[in-house]
């Protein structure tokens, strides 16, 4: 008996070292991060920010330079260069905008919250991928059902518009 109690204390307390510390961490004081034989160092949160991508400053001011580019250049031609333009013309301008806009934002996903945004992207299609969707079937009856409910509360609200219609032209003639 204290052979398997033995053993299921040491199973725990295994399972106790295997597992890391959870700490909570206040972002606006201090980050907690494990190294590798298991001691909490504590990292300055601004260091932790210089330290993610030392070009992230330069990307947002080249994505901003591209997108302020677009719209003001766009602005400037059809205020004062634009005489007369054809079809054509204007939609090479809006297509030449669009890209211009496009390319600024698409600087901003070489940046460390770029990345971070496309890795919930891929996160969020793994997840939706995971997504058991109703058959033609199920999604008719639902449909069915949500219809007739909508069509029964419509009816009631109908009703209840009228009875107070009516009590408010009784008490106020």
């Amino acid at each position: 008996m204290s052979d398997s109690k033995n053993s299921k204390q040491g199973a725990t307390a295994a399972k106790k070292k295997a597992a890391p510390a959870q700490v909570k961490t206040n972002k606006a004081e201090l980050n907690v991060a494990l190294s590798k034989k298991g001691e909490v160092k504590k990292v300055d949160a601004k260091k932790a920010k210089a330290a993610s991508n030392p070009l992230d400053g330069l990307l947002w001011l080249v994505s901003l330079a591209l997108i302020v580019a677009a719209i003001g250049g766009n602005y400037y031609y059809t205020q004062f260069l634009m005489v007369d333009e054809s079809s054509f013309a204007r939609l090479g301008r809006v297509a030449l905008v669009i890209v211009v806009i496009l390319a600024g934002l698409g600087v901003t996903l070489f940046t460390s919250k770029g990345k971070r945004l496309l890795a919930f992207g891929r996160d969020s299609y793994t997840e939706l991928r995971k997504v058991v969707w109703p058959t033609r079937n199920e999604a008719m009856q639902t449909t069915v059902i949500v219809f007739i409910a909508v069509c029964v509360v419509s009816l009631f609200l109908y009703l209840c518009d009228l009875v107070f219609l009516q009590i408010v032209r009784v008490i106020t003639l």
